[in-house]
């Protein structure tokens, strides 16, 4: 039961690493696509073509990794839940064998 419960602890604490970095990932995505808003409003029009494309390309994998992370989060969820089940029947069996009557042995 230890051991699931140490499990259980350390899955809500990679989802709270998760969660975390997630947050990061979207500050800096928020950042970069001020930057590529920035660079488009002060470029040439030769260039513009250029750095829209990037823009777009890093919009594109930011979206991607957001979706992993929350596969990732999704994943641990499942996992936790599955923990939690496994705890809760492991204690309904121990207080099922707490609870057996006691076999006399002496036959009477």
């Amino acid at each position: 039961m230890e051991q699931l419960q140490e499990d259980q602890l350390a899955i809500r604490k990679e989802q709270r690493y998760i969660e975390e970095q997630q947050e990061e990932f979207f500050q800096l995505q928020q950042q970069e696509q001020a930057a590529y808003g920035f660079v488009l409003g002060n470029c040439e029009a030769y260039e513009r073509a250029f750095f829209e494309e990037r823009g777009d390309e890093s919009l594109h994998l930011a979206k991607k990794a957001q979706r992993e992370f929350g596969e990732q989060l999704l994943q641990l969820k499942k996992d936790e839940r599955t923990l939690f089940d496994q705890e809760e029947n492991l204690k309904a069996e121990q207080q099922a064998f707490w609870k057996k009557p006691e076999v006399k042995e002496n036959g009477a």
